[in-house]
Formats: C-alpha cells, sequence, structure tokens
C-alpha cells in the first residue's frame, strides 16, 4: 500500500488529501482495465498547512465524483462523431492561423477556468499573449475574485492576499463580510469556529440574509442589501472621529488619507451613527457595538467573498474594507488585516501567470518595460509574433463580441459558461454566431460542450499532475492515482501542440508539467529582478529538478531562496512597503451610493450562489447520490410576506421574466431572507432540469472597476406557473418528457427519478399510461390524493409513477428500490407504507442523517429526561443545559454536525424546533432556546448580545 499526496478539487481552501493505492480489485465502478492501481480510501492531508486533515462532505467524496456517467474520451466533432488527436489539433490551427491572417489576431480569444492548473493556465496565456498576440484571455475567475484583484492592485500596487489562515486563529475579531463560510470554505471556517473555543474570538458575520454561518456568529449584522461600503467609510469616519488612526503608520506607510476624509466630509451628515444606522437597517447599538468591536481589537481579520464581489460595487466595497485597516496599521500583521475568500481550487494559480485579460503573467502589467521583459524571456522577438499591446476583453465583453461577431474562434477549458454567465440567451447566441468553437472538458454533457465543433477530452481531478495557488497564496502539487479515460490528455499539452503546429515550435518544447512549472518560476525569478517591488516571487522554485517538483511540499509565497519551500504561515507587507510606485499603500475614495430602484409586487432582487452540497454547475457533484439528497430540485427561497404579496405558496413552481413555458424553480418559504431577496442556486442547468437554472434571469451588469459580473440583488419578476399535475416518475421513462412544464433528473444511490409537473392534467394522466398499466388513487391524512401508476413486465414492477395536485414528497431512495422487483401483495403494502409515511429531508451530507432521526432522537432524549425528573421531583423542569445535553448526545451518536461541520447550524435548528414542540406537547414551559453552539459556548453569544443592548 502507498499514498499520494494531493489537493482537493473543490473550494479555494485549497484542502490537502491523501489518497490510499493498493493492489486490489478497483473500487470506484471504473473499468478494471483502465485501473493500473487501485484506491483504497481518501481523506483529509495532516501535514497540509490549510486543512490538517480535515476534509468537507464534498472532499470527502472526491472518489465518487470520479465515476462521470458520461465521461469524454475521445476527441469528438460537431456531429458527435469521433476524430483523432492530429486531426483535431491540426484544424484548430488551422482555423486559428487563418482566422488571425483574415481578421487579426484579437479575432480569436480564450475563456479559461479556476479549475485548471498553474502549468495549463501558463501555456495558454504564452500562446495567446505572447505569439498570437491577443490578451483576449479570459477566466471564469472573473465572476468570482476579479473585485478582489481590483481593490488589491488600486491599494497595494499588486494583487496580492496579505495575510494567511493562520491570522484567522490568532485574531481577537473575524469579520465576515458576504460570505456564508460555513457552507461555501467549511474547513476554514471550522478553524474560525475552534479558535473561538480556545481564545474565546469573537465572530462577526454582515449579511442581509440569515445563514448557516449567521447562526454560529456572535453578532449579525442584518444589513439592507447593498450598503456594504456604506458601512465601512462609516467605520473610517469612526475611526477618524475617534482618534483611533495610527497615525505614524498612516504618515509613513500610506498615501490619501486625508483627501479621503474630504471625500467623506462631503456628506458628513449621512455618516452621523443615527441616520447611518436607519440607512444600513440596524440599530443605533449595533452599530456602536461593531465600530467599537473593531477599533478595540488590535488582531481584527475582516474576510469577505461573493456577497461583496459579485455586485456592482464589489471593488469599491474591497477598498473600504481595506482602508479600515490601512488606518489602523493592520495589514499584514498576525492575526490582523484585510482577506479575500477564493472560490476556485486554482483562482489564485490563474491570477499569477495571467490568466485574466486585464494583466501579464508575474503579475506584470501591459506597461512597454513589461512586454519587453515578457518578449525577450518568451523569445518572442525571434518570431513574427508581438506581445499583447493592450488589455484584452473581459468575460461579458468576450461574448458579447462573439454575438457581434468580432470573435471568430473561441477555446473553452474547464468551464461551463452556457450556464455560469448572467444572460444565458445571449451567451448561448454568443455560441450560435461564432464559426468556430473549441471546447475542453471532462464530459460531453455540460452545456456549453454541446456547442463545441471540436469537444477535447482533457485530463481530470485523479488524472492530471501539476500545482494549484489557494487562497493564502500556497503553492499544492495536485498528482495524478488514476490512469487517463481512454485518449484523454493534460490541457497544457493540448496547447502546447497546437502552438507548435501554428509555427512556434521552439517556445512550446514542454516534456512534462515540470518543464512548464520550470519556465513559470525562471519568469518569476527575472520580473523579481526588474521589478524588486513586486511580492510575487517564485525564485527559490527555478530551479527544481523533476524529482523535487514531483516530491514538492506545500509551499507559500513569496519564495525567494531554495531554503523557504515548505514554508508556510507566511505574511505579506509586514514592514509598510507596498507594491506602488512610492512603496507606499493606497487609501481609495468609494462610492457608497445606493440603488433607488422599487422594487414591484411581482418582483424580488435575486441573489444566486453556492447551496452547501454541490459545486458549480454540477458536472463534478450532480450525479452523486449523497450530495444531491440534501437539494433535489431547483429552488427559490423567498421570505413568507413576500410570497404573500406574490401571491405564491410554497411546494409552487415559478418562471421568471414572464416566461411561463416552463417552470425555473420550486418556492420554498424561508424567513431567513430579507422580505424583497429571494435566493436561488446556481448550479442548475439543462443537464438535470427542463429550467435553465438562475442566470436565465439575471442581465449582464458589471462593476465598472472589475468588470465582474453582478449576480447579487438583481431585480426580476417572478410568476407562477400553473400546474394541475406534480409529481415523480421511477424507473424506465420517456426521456421526451412530452408535455411536461417541469422536469428534474435527481441522482439517486440505485439509479435516478424524476420530478415532474403537468400543466395539463390529461398529459399527465395518459403519460407513460399503457392499456395495461395498474392505476389508482391513494388518500393521505393530509387529505391530498396521490394518482398511483405502475408499469408492470413480465410480473416486475418496471416504472411508477406518482402523481398530485400539489408536490408529491415520499422518501425516494426505498420507493426506488421497488423497481424490478415482483408486483405481489407485499410490493403494494410497501407501496402504500411508503406514500403515506411522506419524506423526510437530509441534514447532513456526510453521515446521511435525516431531520426526522435527529426528531426522534431529540424526542426520545426529552421523554426520559421527563420521566427521570418527575420521579425525583414534582415540579420538573426542563432547562437549556438539558438541551445542551440531549443535542450533544444526539449528535455523538448519529455523527451530524460532527464531520466537516457544515450542516451544524441545520442540526441545531432541527433539534431546538421539535425540543419546543415537545416541550409544548408535554405542558412544560416553552423558552427560547439558543439555536446555537452547544458545551455552553452560547453563554458567549449572550454577553455579545446584552454588550449590544
Amino acid at each position: 500500500m502507498s499514498n499520494i499526496q494531493s489537493s482537493c478539487a473543490y473550494c479555494g481552501v485549497g484542502c490537502g488529501v491523501t489518497v490510499s493505492l493498493n493492489s486490489g480489485s478497483h473500487k470506484m465502478g471504473l473499468p478494471a482495465a483502465e485501473a493500473q492501481k487501485s484506491v483504497d480510501e481518501l481523506f483529509g492531508d495532516q501535514a497540509h498547512p490549510a486543512n490538517k486533515g480535515q476534509l468537507c462532505a464534498k472532499g470527502e467524496r472526491l472518489l465518487e465524483s470520479l465515476v462521470q456517467p458520461n465521461s469524454l474520451r475521445y476527441p469528438k466533432l460537431k456531429s458527435g462523431k469521433p476524430t483523432s488527436w492530429d486531426s483535431a489539433l491540426s484544424t484548430i490551427a488551422e482555423t486559428f492561423t487563418q482566422t488571425i491572417a483574415e481578421h487579426g489576431p484579437d479575432s480569436v480569444a480564450f475563456y479559461l477556468s479556476g479549475q485548471l492548473l498553474t502549468e495549463d493556465y501558463y501555456v495558454a496565456n504564452k500562446l495567446a499573449k505572447g505569439f498570437i498576440g491577443t490578451a483576449n484571455v479570459d477566466t471564469n475567475s472573473r465572476l468570482c475574485m476579479s473585485s478582489a484583484v481590483s481593490g488589491h492592485m488600486r491599494a497595494f500596487g499588486e494583487d496580492v492576499v496579505p495575510g494567511c489562515y493562520e491570522d484567522f486563529e490568532l485574531a481577537d475579531v473575524i469579520v465576515l463580510v458576504g460570505a456564508n463560510s460555513a457552507w461555501t470554505h467549511p474547513v476554514l471556517f471550522q478553524r474560525m469556529i475552534k479558535a473561538r473555543e480556545q481564545r474565546g474570538t469573537k465572530i462577526v458575520v454582515i449579511d442581509p440574509a440569515k445563514t448557516a454561518t449567521s447562526s454560529q456568529a456572535d453578532l449579525h449584522l442584518q444589513i439592507t442589501p447593498g450598503v456594504d461600503c456604506k458601512l465601512f467609510n462609516g467605520l473610517l469616519q469612526f475611526i477618524a472621529d475617534n482618534d483611533a488612526t495610527d497615525s505614524n503608520y498612516v504618515e509613513a506607510h500610506t498615501q490619501g488619507f486625508d483627501e479621503l476624509l474630504a471625500h467623506l466630509s462631503k456628506d458628513k451628515l449621512s455618516y452621523d451613527i443615527d441616520n447611518l444606522a436607519t440607512e444600513l437597517g440596524l440599530t443605533s447599538s449595533e452599530l456602536i457595538y461593531f465600530y467599537q468591536l473593531f477599533i478595540g481589537n488590535d488582531k481584527v481579520m475582516t474576510a469577505s467573498c461573493q456577497g461583496v464581489n459579485q455586485t456592482l460595487s464589489g471593488t469599491d466595497t474591497t477598498n473600504a474594507m481595506i482602508n479600515c485597516h490601512l488606518a489602523l496599521g493592520h495589514i499584514g500583521q498576525p492575526g490582523s488585516g484585510f482577506f479575500s475568500l477564493t472560490g476556485q481550487p486554482n483562482a489564485m494559480g490563474g491570477r499569477e501567470v495571467g490568466g485574466l485579460a486585464t494583466q501579464l503573467a508575474c503579475h506584470m502589467g501591459f506597461s512597454d518595460p513589461e512586454r519587453e521583459l515578457l518578449a525577450d524571456f518568451w523569445q518572442v522577438n525571434n518570431t513574427k509574433s508581438v506581445i499583447a499591446t493592450e488589455k484584452g476583453l473581459t468575460a461579458v465583453e468576450l461574448f458579447d463580441a462573439m454575438t457581434e461577431g468580432k470573435i471568430k474562434a473561441v477555446w473553452v477549458m474547464g468551464t461551463n459558461p452556457l450556464v455560469s454567465l448572467p444572460n444565458t440567451a445571449k451567451i448561448k447566441q454568443a455560441f450560435d454566431t461564432c464559426p468556430f468553437v473549441v471546447v475542453s472538458d471532462i464530459t460531453q454533457d455540460a452545456a456549453t460542450a454541446k456547442e463545441a465543433d471540436i469537444l477535447l477530452p482533457a485530463l481530470g481531478w485523479s488524472e492530471k499532475c501539476g500545482t494549484v495557488t489557494n487562497s493564502e497564496r500556497t503553492i499544492t502539487r495536485q498528482r495524478g492515482f488514476m490512469p487517463a479515460k481512454g485518449e484523454a490528455k493534460a490541457d497544457w499539452w493540448a496547447l502546447a501542440e497546437v502552438g507548435k503546429l501554428m509555427g512556434f515550435e521552439s517556445a512550446f518544447e514542454f516534456s512534462n508539467s515540470a518543464a512548464v512549472f520550470k519556465e513559470f518560476a525562471q519568469l518569476s525569478k527575472t520580473v523579481k529582478a526588474r521589478f524588486p517591488e513586486k511580492q510575487f516571487d517564485l525564485t527559490g522554485m527555478s530551479e527544481l529538478t523533476d524529482a523535487q517538483y514531483d516530491a514538492l511540499l506545500p509551499t507559500q509565497w513569496p519564495i525567494s531562496t531554495s531554503s523557504q519551500l515548505g514554508q508556510s504561515n507566511q505574511r505579506v507587507f509586514q514592514t509598510g512597503t507596498f507594491s506602488t510606485a512610492s512603496n507606499k499603500a493606497q487609501f481609495i475614495a468609494t462610492n457608497d451610493s445606493q440603488s433607488t430602484e422599487i422594487v414591484s409586487k411581482h418582483q424580488v432582487k435575486l441573489n444566486s450562489g453556492r447551496s452547501r452540497d454541490q459545486w458549480h454547475t454540477m458536472t463534478r457533484t450532480g450525479h452523486i447520490a449523497s450530495l444531491r439528497a440534501s437539494i433535489p430540485e431547483p429552488f427559490i427561497a423567498i421570505h413568507p410576506v413576500k410570497l404573500q404579496e406574490l401571491n405564491l405558496s410554497e411546494g409552487d413552481l415559478i418562471s421568471f421574466n414572464d416566461s411561463n413555458k416552463h417552470a425555473s424553480a420550486r418556492v420554498v418559504a424561508d424567513d431567513n431572507q430579507a422580505p424583497e431577496i429571494a435566493f436561488m442556486p446556481m448550479h442548475w442547468s439543462s443537464q438535470f432540469s427542463i429550467g435553465q437554472g438562475v442566470n436565465q434571469a439575471l442581465s449582464s451588469a458589471y462593476d465598472p472597476v472589475s468588470k465582474q459580473p453582478a449576480f447579487k440583488c438583481q431585480t426580476v419578476s417572478i410568476s407562477k406557473v400553473e400546474t394541475a399535475l406534480q409529481g415523480v416518475i421511477f424507473g424506465e421513462h420517456d426521456s421526451a418528457f412530452k408535455g411536461a412544464c417541469w422536469n428534474v433528473q435527481h441522482t439517486l444511490s440505485t439509479g435516478e427519478c424524476y420530478h415532474i409537473a403537468f400543466a395539463d392534467a390529461e398529459q399527465g394522466f395518459a403519460f407513460q399510461s399503457t392499456a395495461y398499466s395498474l392505476k389508482w388513487t391513494v388518500s393521505l391524512i393530509s387529505q391530498q390524493l396521490i394518482h398511483v401508476q405502475c408499469n408492470i413486465n413480465k410480473g416486475l414492477l418496471v416504472s411508477l409513477k406518482l402523481l398530485s395536485k400539489t408536490q408529491v414528497e415520499v422518501a425516494l431512495e426505498p420507493m426506488h428500490l421497488l423497481i424490478g422487483k415482483e408486483v405481489d401483495t407485499g410490493l403494494m403494502q410497501q407501496l402504500h407504507q411508503l406514500i403515506r409515511a411522506g419524506n423526510s429531508p437530509l441534514i447532513c451530507a456526510c453521515t446521511g442523517v435525516t431531520e426526522a432521526k435527529i426528531q426522534d432522537a431529540m424526542l426520545q432524549k426529552l421523554d426520559n429526561m421527563v420521566f427521570s425528573k418527575r420521579s425525583s421531583e414534582a415540579n420538573a423542569t426542563i432547562n437549556q443545559d438539558d438541551f445542551d445535553t440531549a443535542l450533544n448526545e444526539t449528535q455523538s451518536a448519529l455523527g451530524c454536525g460532527k464531520q466537516c461541520g457544515s450542516c451544524h447550524s441545520e442540526v441545531v435548528q432541527c433539534a431546538s424546533d421539535i425540543w419546543l414542540i415537545g416541550l409544548e406537547d408535554m405542558g412544560l414551559e416553552t423558552a427560547a432556546l439558543s439555536n446555537q453552539d452547544t458545551d455552553g459556548k452560547q453563554k458567549q453569544r449572550k454577553s455579545t448580545q446584552e454588550e449590544v443592548a
């Protein structure tokens, strides 16, 4: 048995994983002929500085993601016919060359992904910006990180995250802004929670919605949507008014502070605490408490994510936060500073090599000295090529240019823009208009893959080798441990081959990924020598041998010497020297004016974002049954008050912007949302649902500085999709789903089912109905009528259809197990029992624990406690400590909330809800419970609430 250390394929925390291999039988369902090695298990890497052995639910199921339902194994043409690599690459090279000759270098474009390895990114940028001569190279990181990037560059002069994860463990106060970290960065969030347990750290969450993260916070500032920038401008004014500024630091290491205060003074009245609190949607006491908490502690960490980045003012809000830390002298110091939480595993690595259209490699821009350095290093001057002379088209601009016919050829790698970009209809038009589309992917099922004229099979996680860089600047080797599926190849290899076929042979003679990385590190060394103010530095990695590259430990940059290999917990800008021309950080005046748009009674402000257990557009996770269980269908969460105004009820189906042909989401009543705000997960597409996902409803509006699309707080119209019948189908089915206005594929552990709805009852009843179908109706206690249809072949149940006027809720896994069984009295009894039993939502994806299991366990604990207390005292009382004990015992017994911790708030909420119901049923007092952590930690939050008051 041997172990391989690699990195997780999901979020920007960049967790290390250990894969245990042996020579036994293969255990992942892949053909044995493909597997030269057998995977025994996967677990967190104890030695990795990011996660120290911990993994989230998605990370724990990485091996399950390898069994892709429709893996791409060979190059394919638009017709679906396979082709050879030689033919595909020749066609790409010839088409790109001809297009450039006829229309110029800016007629071609590349759209990349934070899923790519640094080596892939590097070769793509070298080919495009160095030898084709276009900067039309952007990445889906534009959708998640470019506002933070722009904020870094304006303030620091370079895209650098100053701190490290250890700072969250050293901080006295952690401020999370627009970040539901309990779900999106669960392993890092658990490090924050553990730090609070050990040293009493206060956690503040700033979010318009109540989230899994805010429920575990000491203070939740549930601000009005879109006022984050105003909140931090107010904080800066508070710092100045209370003489909390570190004047020595500001004088020695920054510029623009007086000008910024003068800018704020123009609207001084709006920063009056009472006026400001009203505008922010807070009480004055809440606002003052937060401001005093911020300036009263030397170690304050502020971290932001997509709730900030994906807005029209994401860059300004980022700079407003940085301004506050600069004023206090808290940048690059242990336990303090600003930290942008990265969304993807290699979003930072892509930025390092110039993955954005607005930059060149190694944090360089497009100035003449920087372009000349790059031209010399790549020896571009020895060819007919010219380094790109100016910034290229960013994501939205790039696809607009495709629609306008300006981009004639595009290569999309490792991303699904037909689902992930806003304004889906326009993106589809862009692909339809573009004469030549190349897509590299691991699956042919992705919506974008279906648009390709040439579809190339790429190596996926477990097969490819290279590096990624996480949110804290740590470079980690991603190592392959499985053979390639079919003829799949590394993305860097495909790009290099095209480069050679286009006439740039000597520039792309890379023998392996180590050779690519070494050239990148040598470029970094050259850049650092010429521009010493830049913090990005891989000089110490520039002479790595192949063996050293293969054995490379997680290493945090800057790395000036080889002796620093393996270093962690490093900070940047500690000395107060920055990457600007003056070597001083810049205070940035920001615009915090708010939208005055009025939301009508038929509209909501729509936010899109991640769900707990899914990833991006679900091509990697949508087929994993345990991860699908918590999110079976597309849903839209709306506050109950707004539902009444919209004349909607929970379980209704809706469409966006008066498009009633097909439903887009099922309504969930959620009082965690602000009254005019709705939330819908971003993951859904036509691959899994008849609806087109949330981005069909969103415009392409973007932040004017970063060009990052605003996926948050867009005003959309919502209308009910009238249905006559809704239900579920198991077993054999007509894949056309004729007449259905709702159709969602749902992966189960033993197969799949489909959630369906019909506008016309006759079509619903007729769907898959034959003269031999068994049909009857079951009446539930709730008076809901369930119409049952069984199709039988040779005495076995081959298809089961359940329909009703409203949503049918049954336990899907046990229901599906009936398929293929003999239809007899026993099966009919079991079927009726399952229909009447209903369904219980999944709470913990790690352990498979449902709401019903938690409820049963808590009620049993309550019964035992009451019986025990009444046996010894007449007037028995049940208190908070009893609840804490019962919850701890329940979690220990079931395991829920004790694994990755991302479901902790849901577990506590479920337990407290049923506990109060149980107390009421027993005639006992129903005092409010703290829906927080147990073990006495709720006492700290109660103390915080008292301090606020």
